[in-house]
């Protein structure tokens, strides 16, 4: 594939990574405070906070579709294009419950949990530039930039802790 076909990544795929990454941020940043709950908490908190967003960022891109398909159909379409945004939210949480079910204390798992969903945006960030079809650098460059946004959300989570 030449690096002109690949810079035309569909919309679909293009609104997927950016759910994917948008769920992650939502994961990650919802898992930071909550360190002093409950693990049936956390759960609930995550998952209902993800799922809010998902309503709005389809609600959102429904209202600014410019496509002449009707209202229903462009919303069954962002639902699943956005799906992603509520599917990242279940590795982070699996791993919080999962190290909480081995005896590690609740506000280390959630530190994992945010690593988790941190590397998940980095991991979706680079692929994404990648399937832009942009030069190396600027996919390193996007690594790294991902890789930093996580960094500093993990150390306000230590911070704020």
């Amino acid at each position: 594939m030449d690096a002109e076909n690949a810079r035309r990544l569909g919309t679909d795929a293009a609104e997927r990574i950016s759910a994917g990454c948008y769920g992650a941020l939502v994961s990650a940043s919802t898992l930071i405070g909550l360190g002093d709950a409950d693990l049936s908490d956390v759960i609930a908190v995550v998952a209902l906070t993800n799922v809010v967003y998902f309503a709005t960022h389809v609600f959102a891109y429904s209202l600014g579709d410019v496509s002449a398909k009707r209202p229903l159909s462009i919303i069954r379409h962002h639902l699943a294009v956005s799906a992603p945004m509520v599917s990242v939210t279940f590795l982070p949480l699996l791993v919080v419950v999962v190290l909480v079910a081995t005896g590690v204390d609740l506000p280390t798992a959630l530190l994992w949990g945010v690593g988790v969903a941190m590397a998940y945006l980095v991991a979706v960030a680079t692929v994404g530039a990648r399937l832009r079809g942009y030069s190396p650098i600027v996919v390193i460059l996007t690594a790294v930039g991902a890789a930093v946004i996580a960094g500093l959300l993990i150390v306000a989570k230590l911070l704020l802790h």
